[in-house]
């Protein structure tokens, strides 16, 4: 009896002493991930329950004289995506998008403004297509933060950084755009292409063909990924004086978003009209996911039979949330 019960203080010491070595490693760890991460407090994340975010976009200019034209990149050298929900009777979309401005400044962005649509008294700009788009992609995010799918002023960078409401994390909107605006984009090896074939301005009928080559990178391998493209209506600028916040000329303004099938193939759309002018732009856009890793799941890196399971998880439990409350 007393050699069994020494047996079992040496393993309850072992035992004890791995798991103060495991705490030490964990919290070194997090505390390293926490220093690299601090930028994320300005932020929340986009998605929920995946790893994604949109690799980039192309666009082509259409006009009533467009016939062939083509456009192709190397996914690397994609243009990063900026993303905002607004409307027009929104004044606090005027104080974010004047920040948004600043920060962008000359750099090379695509930007896409959804405009509420469902339920909307004003704004004429939005249709379903448009709020499927933003509500299947970032409306998990939105409703965990603020209990709404939707809300006006929401702004995503890159498909990966959620940015809500107003009232900065640091000195100021701008300084909150800008980093999250450096952040940069999850970055992949790989190409895409898309082509108008022929365009009939009359009846509006695009005829397009489109590739995107499964890329290399962050997802890749062995964890499942997978990518969606999309076919996007933007009108460079539109004038509708009757908006309530006093913008007048609303610029990049989403009318129509088609989800392709494929990562590969061609088609036919109808461009939907503009509201004024003839600057309707067609973009190629490739969000990419691939599902988060569950704590204790069999994806998690590191072993943990036992005692050792549990007391991971409960240390992953215990660790802070970064996550800000919406505040507008």
């Amino acid at each position: 009896m007393t050699r069994k019960h020494s047996i079992s203080l040496c393993s309850a010491t072992g035992v004890r002493n791995a798991s103060l070595l495991l705490v030490a490693l964990l919290l070194a760890s997090s505390t390293q991930a926490v220093a690299n991460s601090e930028d994320s407090s300005m932020w929340q994340d986009a998605r929920i329950g995946v790893n994604g975010g949109t690799i980039g976009a192309l666009a082509i200019p259409l006009s009533n004289e467009t016939t062939y034209t083509e456009v192709s990149m190397n996914v690397s050298d994609m243009y990063p995506v900026v993303e905002v929900y607004t409307a027009t009777w929104c004044e606090n979309c005027v104080i974010t998008e004047n920040a948004l401005d600043e920060a962008i400044g000359d750099s090379d962005v695509i930007r896409i403004h959804y405009h509420r649509h469902r339920s909307e008294p004003e704004d004429p700009f939005g249709n379903n297509a448009t709020e499927h788009r933003w509500e299947s992609t970032y409306g998990g995010a939105s409703t965990a933060e603020t209990g709404m799918s939707r809300v006006a002023p929401s702004t995503v960078f890159d498909g990966e950084r959620l940015h809500l409401g107003t009232s900065p994390s640091s000195s100021s909107l701008v300084s909150d755009y800008s980093t999250s605006l450096n952040a940069g984009h999850t970055s992949f090896t790989g190409s895409a292409r898309l082509s108008v074939t022929s365009y009939d301005s009359e009846t509006r009928i695009m005829q397009f063909s489109w590739n995107a080559s499964q890329p290399s990178g962050p997802g890749s391998g062995d964890s499942p990924m997978i990518l969606t493209a999309w076919l996007l209506f933007v009108e460079d600028s539109a004038s509708f004086p009757d908006g309530s916040n006093g913008i007048g000329d609303y610029l990049h303004v989403l009318h129509d978003a088609i989800e392709l099938n494929d990562l590969e193939g061609t088609g036919l759309a109808q461009v939907p009209a503009a509201w004024d002018g003839d600057d309707v732009s067609v973009l190629l856009l490739i969000d990419w996911s691939s599902p988060t890793i569950d704590c204790c799941g069999p994806d998690w890196p590191l072993p943990a039979p036992g005692i050792f399971t549990v007391l991971i998880c409960f240390l992953a439990a215990l660790l802070p949330s970064r996550r800000k409350r919406l505040s507008t």
